[in-house]
């Protein structure tokens, strides 16, 4: 046999090996095109995930609280660098530290990342240098004022909610995170592609709180004069409307503490005296006293289950309106008899003692309200009193709302509107009433009741000169732990229904262990409270309706004064008879801002709103222009309070120069924005 020729094999080798190719090439392409094609566009390309911009948190004015901006991280890549002059100089006109590069150049390093995050505007200049490489940042924004922050919250480094209505109302506020497919270089830096979204990410629901900047702002600079001028280890005011339930302001304060929780709603306290207007509700709602039943107070001194009850003013007898004007812990225990334990349970827990009320706040303390079944032998007493019974200010708050709404128990709520990003609102507050704690006429009833307390009783530092305030003191004993009831340290509170014939406002002040000689609820939380309601009237936006406002004020013509002052006598010689216990309080007022005016502490007279057989044209509220103070010279604390006891609004800027714009001397309406300018430092 012939061998084959050595052409040939290195032919057909040559043709099958071609034929191996094709067929693997057709494999490749054909057959396993997709697959190759996918493996090389992940090589090529990557999705990173995006997060969409939070919604805004607005308060009910429309005013931003928190937003959301898109601010650059700016960050050197020295090797690309091919002009270092030009970028150190680029750096230096961008107001960005230069000396950063400086070092890293002298240490050769290749990366750096500035410091800071910085709008587009101040580093435009930069983005089409070699070398800069410029990242966009979501940063959360939020307001000045540290009690915003006590509500609203806030983000972690990895932009998680921590706390407050940021975490509260996440799902809201987040938005959908969106999904961006960039492109890389041969050294793997990311490339711009013309379909870079696959996803675009979708900000956020926009919340409308119910909180008045102005008056939140109110709260917390007075919170914070009264806390520093006391000595207090801290406090917490609370503004609701009674009529829908709206928490206005909520304002805390501890020294020392730099947390971000709202103790208004995290801190239970025993509240003392103020739930004495409860107890009267309770006994005038099932008809087992009226407001003139006369009890037995046994001089100021009752000893009962082996304790001994004292009176501060000791009467010998008192009747239900007069126990609750002049806080006489044995007339409620007296009247409180009356009621079985399990009503006295249900009288509170009624009210919403003993449970959350259900804001979005994280942290939200139930307080303490025990079972009867749970009860020592003196607990019957002491619950009356407002010992033995915890309750958050936002509770007491919630339940004095009651009596000036005409007896109904409302929902609050802190969120007012939330509006989907075209604007849509998706969701409206609206009052809602969770029970009828008391008829509308025993609401009334409690109401004239603590309009005397503050008239003639024990808190005649909350009143006003031209608006009738009602309200309750309480001074309660507080305890240390692990050794029961300190002596010298007490909770002083107030709560105040303005106006007091038709309340817009029920506000608590609260102020926990305050030092000094002067620590009652009617000696130095009502005159916190007064100063509050003064500011609130001369500010231009703090959620009060001035129609209504006119129809409340008291009226001050000379005539009215004429038939005042006779039933001014009335009233003081049936005082006399019976032995006033207001003539052993301390006539001076206790006013941390000296914002109560010079006439305050020593008025002689006093206002009466008088029944005239004809009804008198309402008036508009006069707003009397007055001169802007000269606070050049103060210090900026001071000059502060200065300008908001002259009822302005006051912005603090940091300028070359001092003083105010407009300046020192200018005439301006009450509520009028003074810029306050401070030299930098």
């Amino acid at each position: 046999m012939k061998a084959p020729n050595r052409f040939a094999v290195v032919h057909g080798f040559f043709v099958l090996f071609a034929l191996a190719l094709i067929a693997r090439a057709a494999k490749v392409q054909v057959a396993e095109g997709s697959t190759w094609a996918a493996r090389g566009k992940r090589q090529q390309y990557f999705a990173a995930a995006t997060a969409a911009p939070r919604g805004d948190i607005l308060d009910a004015s429309g005013n931003t609280l928190v937003e959301s901006r898109e601010l650059t991280r700016v960050a050197v890549a020295l090797p690309e660098v091919r002009d270092t002059a030009l970028v150190l100089k680029a750096l230096h006109r961008a107001r960005l530290d230069a000396t950063l590069v400086r070092a890293a150049i002298a240490r050769r390093r290749r990366w750096i990342d500035l410091p800071g995050l910085y709008s587009q505007a101040d580093i435009a200049s930069l983005s089409k240098l070699n070398g800069i490489h410029l990242t966009p940042v979501l940063q959360r924004v939020y307001a000045q004022s540290g009690g915003i922050r006590q509500i609203v919250g806030s983000l972690d480094g990895a932009g998680n909610p921590r706390d407050g209505l940021e975490l509260a109302l996440d799902t809201i506020l987040r938005g959908d995170s969106g999904k961006v497919s960039l492109a890389r270089d041969k050294n793997g830096r990311p490339l711009d592609t013309p379909d870079a979204w696959t996803d675009e990410p979708r900000a956020g629901s926009t919340v409308v709180l119910t909180i008045n900047n102005t008056l939140q702002e109110i709260c917390e600079r007075e919170l914070g004069i009264a806390v520093d001028s006391l000595g207090a280890d801290g406090g917490d005011i609370v503004v609701m409307n009674p009529h829908s339930g709206e928490i206005l302001a909520l304002a805390s304060n501890r020294v020392g503490h730099t947390s971000f929780s709202n103790t208004a709603v995290t801190e239970p306290f025993e509240p003392g005296s103020t739930l004495k207007p409860f107890v009267a509700a309770a006994v005038l709602e099932s008809g087992r006293a009226k407001p003139a039943d006369v009890v037995d107070t046994h001089n100021g001194k009752l000893e009962l289950d082996g304790r001994t009850i004292n009176d501060t003013h000791k009467m010998p007898r008192l009747s239900l309106a007069d126990v609750i004007r002049f806080s006489s812990n044995i007339g409620i225990v007296e009247f409180g008899q009356r009621l079985s334990p399990r009503e006295k349970f249900e009288t509170y827990r009624n009210l919403g003692f003993g449970m959350p009320v259900g804001v979005p706040l994280p942290a939200e303390s139930p307080g303490t309200l025990r079972e009867p079944r749970q009860w020592s032998k003196q607990t019957s007493a002491s619950i009356l009193m407002g010992y033995e019974i915890a309750v958050t200010p936002l509770q007491l708050v919630t339940a004095y709302s009651a009596i000036a709404n005409g007896g109904e128990l409302l929902e609050p709520h802190i969120v007012k509107e939330v509006r989907a990003l075209d604007g849509k609102v998706v969701y409206r507050a609206e009052p809602r009433p969770i029970r009828r704690v008391m008829s509308g006429e025993v609401a009334r009833t409690v109401r004239d009741m603590l309009l005397a307390v503050v008239q003639e009783g024990t808190a005649t530092k909350a009143d006003l000169q031209n608006f009738d305030v009602a309200g309750k003191s309480g001074t309660a004993r507080r305890t240390s732990e692990n050794s029961g009831y300190t002596k010298g340290n007490y909770t002083a509170s107030f709560v105040g229904l303005f106006p007091g014939n038709d309340p817009q406002y029920v506000v608590l002040v609260k102020l926990d262990s305050p030092k000094g000689n002067h620590y009652g609820g009617g000696d130095i939380a009502a005159p916190v409270t007064r100063i509050v309601l003064r500011a609130a009237l001369a500010a231009r936006d703090a959620a009060l309706d001035r129609d209504d406002l006119a129809s409340s004020e008291r009226i001050s013509d000379s005539s009215a004064e004429d038939h005042g002052k006779s039933a001014s006598q009335t009233n003081t010689s049936r005082r006399t008879a019976a032995n006033d216990p207001t003539d052993h309080v301390d006539p001076s007022s206790f006013d941390p801002s000296n914002n109560l005016g010079p006439d305050a502490a020593s008025e002689g007279t006093r206002s009466f709103v008088v029944d005239l057989p004809a009804t008198p044209k309402t008036a508009a509220i006069a707003i009397t222009p007055r001169a802007v103070p000269d606070v050049g010279r103060l210090p900026l604390r001071e000059a502060v309070r200065v300008l908001h006891a002259a009822g302005f609004k006051v912005r603090i800027v940091r300028s070359l120069t001092s003083g105010t714009l407009p300046s020192a001397g200018t005439v301006a309406p009450p509520g009028t924005l003074v810029q306050l300018n401070r030299p930098l430092e």
